[in-house]
């Protein structure tokens, strides 16, 4: 049986690619113990899944009763993303409104400040009020294709603004275990 140089030519590149990027990895975990402490804000984070894929980094953050429109007043999200485990503290760092029509921004984070201007690289957020839920993506590049990951969520409601409630993922400035892509 003769295969043409066409079809050994395909048949070679098919192969050299699956050899060379070998099997693609990706991890997901779910963080779903946090209490209800967040002192009655309607904003208090009950869920959080952080994926580690292979083009991406997608967090979902699931609040009590998340709303378009908030008579409580203004909350807001900020999620500390650590890619580099011989640094202190986040790399990067989105912030967020709550409420429809709020904007966002990702920045670079050194020494626990942002430095320079909000990063334009893909990433994007979207709020499902009917589900209660954040959904925040950026592309591996736009955080420096980290080979690990981890997050740190903190909830801010201005409510009251003088007395300010505020709601970590677990405990108090604390991360997530390391998720790993390939």
């Amino acid at each position: 049986m003769k295969l043409g140089i066409a079809a050994i030519a395909v048949t070679t590149a098919a192969l050299g690619v699956a050899l060379v990027a070998g099997p693609a990895h990706a991890e997901q975990a779910t963080f779903a113990d946090d209490p209800a402490d967040a002192g009655g804000s309607l904003t208090d984070i009950r869920r959080v899944v952080l994926e580690h894929r292979t083009s991406a980094v997608v967090v979902r953050v699931g609040f009590d009763d998340l709303r378009s429109r908030s008579t409580a007043g203004p909350s807001g999200l900020a999620i500390g993303l650590d890619t580099r485990g011989d640094l202190d503290g986040p790399e990067f760092r989105l912030t967020t409104g709550l409420q429809s029509g709020t904007d966002y921004q990702l920045m670079r984070v050194s020494n626990g400040h942002t430095v320079g201007e909000p990063l334009t690289c893909p990433h994007k957020v979207r709020l499902y009020f009917t589900e209660d839920r954040l959904n925040f993506a950026a592309s591996r590049a736009c955080l420096g294709s980290p080979r690990r990951v981890r997050i740190a969520v903190l909830m801010r409601d201005e409510f009251d603004s003088s007395h300010p409630v505020t709601d970590w993922l677990g405990q108090p400035r604390s991360y997530t275990r390391w998720l790993t892509s390939s």
